[in-house]
C-alpha cells in the first residue's frame, strides 16, 4: 500500500472562530448513523437542540438544517460549531471532522489532500515553495480494488509524475507548461481508448500559444453560467469578464505588469495550484477515461483565477476558496466543465491546443 500527502498536509490546523470563512455554511452535510446514535445521548439541552436543528432532505437523508444565510443551524455567533464548543470536537459527525482533509483510495493507492475550499488550506498551498509530496510504501503490493484497471491506474501514476514534474520546475512560463500538461492528456487518453495504456506517454512538442483576453473572458462568462452556491459569484464573474473585454491591448498588457510588479511569486503559486488540481484530479480518469476534460479544467482554472487576480492582487487565496466551494465541491458543476471542455473544437481559437 502506497500513501501519498502534499508536505505542507502536518501543517495545517483550523483556524476555528477567527476563519476569515466558514466551512459551516452553503453545504447540507448529511451526518453518518454512528453520529446520529451518538446525538440521541447529549447532554441537554444540546440534545435538543441539535434534534430541532436536523431536517430531511428532498432525497430523504437527515441533514444539518440551513438558514436562510446559507448557514448551519448549529453555528454560534462566535463562529463556532455548538457541537464542538459544547460537547467536544470526538463527537463532530465524520464529514465534519474530516474537512477539509479529503482521501481518494485505489485499493494499492491512498493519497490525502487538504481542499483549498479552506481559507488556511488555500494559504498553506499558496505560501508552500513548491508543490512536494510524502510518500509511504508498506511493502505490500495490494492490487487495485475491483473494476480498476491496474494497467490504465499504472499508466495515469506515470504520466501524472511526468506532469507534476514539468509544473514545479525546469524552464518556460506557467501557460507553455499547462499547454504541455494538455498535450500530454492528449496522447494519454487517446492512449486508452487504443488500448494502449501499459506504457510511458512522452510529451508531444506542444504548439505554444498566446495567452488572449479573449480566453479568459469566455471562460468567466462559461464559469458563470453554473449553479451557483452563492449569488454574488456568478455576479462577480460577469463583471470581471466585462472590465476584461473593455480593456485595450495597451490597458491589459499594463494591468499584467502591474500585477507581476505587486505578486512577484504568482507564477509559483499558479504552478502549485496547478500541482494541486492535477494531484487531486488526473487519477480520477481511471473511472471515466476523461483525462482530456480534467486537464483542460486544470488549465481552464488557472487562467480564470489568474485573470481574477488581476483585479484582485494579495486575495489569491480568497479567489481560490471561493472557486473551489463554486466549482471543486459541486460534482454537477465539475462534471459539466469537463464534459465542455473536453471537446477542443468547442472551445474558442486561444484555447485549441
Amino acid at each position: 500500500m502506497v500513501e501519498r500527502r502534499p508536505d505542507y498536509y502536518p501543517q495545517f490546523r483550523c483556524l476555528v472562530g477567527s476563519c476569515p470563512d466558514t466551512c459551516c455554511r452553503d453545504w447540507s452535510v448529511a451526518p453518518d448513523e454512528a453520529a446520529l446514535a451518538d446525538y440521541a445521548a447529549a447532554p441537554s439541552p444540546l440534545r435538543e437542540r441539535i434534534a430541532q436543528n436536523l431536517v430531511t432532505d428532498e432525497d430523504g437523508d437527515v441533514c444539518f438544517r440551513l438558514d436562510e444565510r446559507g448557514m448551519c443551524t448549529l453555528l454560534t455567533p462566535d463562529g463556532l460549531c455548538a457541537l464542538q464548543r459544547d460537547w467536544g470536537a470526538a463527537h463532530l459527525c465524520a464529514h465534519c471532522a474530516a474537512y477539509p482533509r479529503f482521501t481518494e483510495e485505489f485499493g494499492c493507492l491512498t493519497e490525502t489532500a487538504l481542499a483549498v475550499s479552506c481559507p488556511e488550506a488555500a494559504r498553506l498551498l499558496l505560501e508552500a515553495p513548491r508543490f512536494a509530496l510524502i510518500e509511504k510504501n508498506d511493502g505490500i503490493d495490494d492490487p487495485p480494488f475491483d473494476g480498476v484497471d491496474p494497467g490504465l491506474l499504472a499508466g495515469l501514476e506515470r504520466s501524472r509524475a511526468q506532469v507534476l514534474a514539468l509544473l514545479d520546475g525546469g524552464g518556460g512560463s506557467i501557460w507553455e507548461k499547462l499547454n504541455a500538461l494538455l498535450g500530454q492528456a492528449k496522447t494519454l487518453e487517446t492512449s486508452i481508448f487504443a488500448g494502449e495504456c501499459r506504457r510511458d506517454y512522452p510529451f508531444p512538442p506542444p504548439p505554444i500559444p498566446d495567452l488572449f483576453r479573449a480566453s479568459a473572458v469566455w471562460l468567466l462568462e462559461l464559469f458563470a453560467e453554473l449553479e451557483p452556491l452563492r449569488p454574488d459569484w456568478p455576479e462577480l464573474l460577469k463583471e470581471r469578464a466585462k472590465r476584461l473585454a473593455a480593456l485595450s491591448p495597451a490597458d491589459y498588457a499594463a494591468l499584467r505588469a502591474s500585477y507581476g510588479q505587486s505578486s512577484p511569486h504568482w507564477e509559483r503559486q499558479l504552478a502549485n495550484l496547478a500541482c494541486y488540481f492535477v494531484f487531486r484530479h488526473w487519477h480520477k480518469a481511471v473511472n471515466d477515461d476523461a483525462l482530456y476534460g480534467r486537464a483542460a479544467f486544470v488549465c481552464a482554472a488557472c487562467l480564470v483565477l489568474y485573470h481574477l487576480a488581476l483585479f484582485q492582487p494579495g486575495e489569491e487565496a480568497a479567489l481560490w476558496t471561493r472557486f473551489s466551494r463554486e466549482v471543486e465541491h459541486d460534482e454537477n458543476n465539475l462534471g459539466e466543465l469537463i464534459w465542455v471542455l473536453s471537446e477542443p473544437d468547442a472551445l474558442p481559437p486561444p484555447l485549441t491546443f
